[in-house]
């Protein structure tokens, strides 16, 4: 294998060298064409500016390292084009401070692949995932259209309007939207603070708060003395976020700051599961959510020593995806018990079939009509034994779904979905289906196959998908089981995802 990687990079090298001229002018004409006259069908992207501005910055970070050249519409007019969240054309007004990413750049081609809205596949026999589009990516309310759109200059992104602290205020408190709120509640958590959160939206001093927003009283804090003040307004203007110092825990509209609808969060001692049977993508990828996303502590716990763990210094345990050998019998009903003292287990994708039908589980296997007869019957029909061997690839794919868009229905009112609408765009990995939760919060469910927006999925796993659970809670007895079919975390891109995981970690429970 290293003789052929070699002989093939000198070969390159001697062919490049041999036709310098024509592969330079054949460089110079692939950007000059993409930059005059794109091929691709939309001409303009536009990224409405009243998404979150938090989402809009992590996506201007990724254009600009990629080259990407965006502006402002220099101009308004109405127009049509593809709406991503509703999947279809409509007409759209953009505005002058809607972002704009015109395909007429040395970088069309990217462009075009990074926001195509449906993947286009030469052939459904693939490697990888086959979605990807940005607007899902993010949760971005994004047009793309045929028209070139004139674009200016960016103008300077307002500069942040730090906390001015006058006096001592009553609480300080805070949206909940994005990966930078979670990052912040790590950032308290790790010095002592003490927050609360909304669980229903709330007005006060004529600012509306979401769901989930965080409450970081005075009272309760009151040993920080001086410090608390400075090190929440300090970290606040360190991370930018939007904090708003208020006079009184009484509002407007919604629950008074002293009700039972304002939650405390316990700053949890989160373990997670590594070692052999471990899938080592799944950990890493939670690994790096906690060490460097969030900078939140976590202790790393391997699969060879964890019989002998006191699981009792945990709040948490994260299992990522894997083939967990040792959670027999035993060790399913000590988790379990563990989990009705007050724990929480976080099962990610495979990681949940060790606790499917389980005893003291509500989660089963899902078996649609079809499947619950063939069940039933212990036989396949004939016909199915008639397959040529040369085809068998291709008819194994109708049961798999190769990295697709699924657009879930959420329940935003449950903490696991806090400071999402009543949607969210997962990307789907696995054919695996679950029932319903019989005992629990179906917060994330798939009701129908034609819920794949983008990517592809074989007829029969978008079959089996239908009124399946993705992300669902079980309260059992103190403690909750947060069950993540898809995993949020795919390889730290799938933005959108990782507030979900922030809210199974920080918000399920509390």
């Amino acid at each position: 294998a290293i003789l052929h990687h070699y002989t093939s990079g000198i070969s390159t090298i001697e062919v490049t060298s041999k036709n310098a001229d024509r592969v330079v002018s054949e460089f110079a004409r692939f950007f000059n064409n993409a930059n005059n006259s794109p091929a691709a069908k939309y001409k303009s992207y536009v990224v409405s500016a009243k998404n979150d501005p938090a989402k809009i910055s992590a996506l201007k970070q990724l254009l600009d390292k990629n080259g990407i050249r965006y502006g402002q519409a220099a101009s308004t007019r109405s127009l049509k084009g593809f709406n991503y969240g509703q999947g279809k054309e409509n007409s759209f007004a953009p505005t002058t401070e809607d972002l704009v990413i015109s395909a007429y750049q040395p970088r069309s081609n990217m462009v075009t692949v990074l926001f195509e809205p449906k993947s286009k596949l030469s052939d459904s026999i693939t490697y990888d995932i086959t979605a990807w589009s940005i607007p899902y990516m993010y949760d971005l309310e994004t047009y793309a259209t045929s028209e070139r759109i004139a674009v200016k200059e960016p103008k300077e992104p307002v500069v942040f309007a730090p906390i001015n602290v006058i006096g001592k205020p009553y609480a300080y408190v805070a949206p909940w939207k994005s990966l930078q709120d979670v990052k912040w509640l790590s950032h308290l958590l790790k010095n002592g603070i003490k927050v609360r959160y909304a669980e229903e939206a709330f007005e006060i001093q004529g600012k509306t708060f979401g769901v989930g927003s965080l409450i970081i009283t005075r009272t309760g804090n009151e040993g920080l003395g001086d410090e608390f003040d400075r090190l929440v307004a300090s970290s606040a203007n360190e991370m930018q976020r939007q904090v708003v110092p208020v006079t009184s825990g009484m509002v407007t509209k919604g629950k008074d700051f002293g009700s039972g609808g304002v939650r405390f969060i316990k700053a949890p001692r989160i373990g997670l599961m590594a070692g052999e049977g471990v899938s080592s993508l799944a950990f890493g990828e939670a690994w790096h959510f906690f060490e460097q996303q969030i900078q939140y502590p976590v202790t790393v716990l391997e699969t060879g020593y964890f019989k002998s763990v006191n699981i009792n210094d945990y709040d948490v345990l994260v299992f990522p995806g894997g083939s967990y050998n040792i959670l027999d019998e035993a060790l399913v009903k000590q988790l379990g018990a563990w989990v009705e003292d007050g724990g929480k287990m976080i099962l990610l994708e495979s990681a949940i079939a060790s606790f499917a039908d389980a005893e003291g589980f509500s989660l089963s296997k899902y078996l649609n009509d079809e499947e619950k007869k063939e069940a039933d019957a212990k036989k396949e029909e004939l016909s199915d034994r008639l397959k040529k061997y040369k085809n068998r690839e291709r008819e194994g794919i109708s049961d798999i779904i190769s990295g697709g868009i699924v657009k879930l229905q959420i329940d935003n009112t449950h903490p696991l979905a806090f400071g999402y609408p009543n949607y969210y765009y997962s990307l789907k990995n696995n054919a695996t289906h679950y029932a319903y939760l019989k005992d629990g919060w179906n917060v994330g469910i798939i009701k129908d196959k034609s819920d794949l927006v983008s990517g592809f999925g074989g007829y029969k796993a978008k079959e089996k998908l239908a009124n399946s659970m993705v992300f669902g809670v079980e309260e059992k007895g103190a403690g909750n089981i947060v069950y993540m079919v898809d995993n949020p975390l795919f390889r730290a891109f799938w933005h959108n995802g990782k507030l979900l995981f922030g809210n199974a970690v920080f918000m399920v429970g509390q």
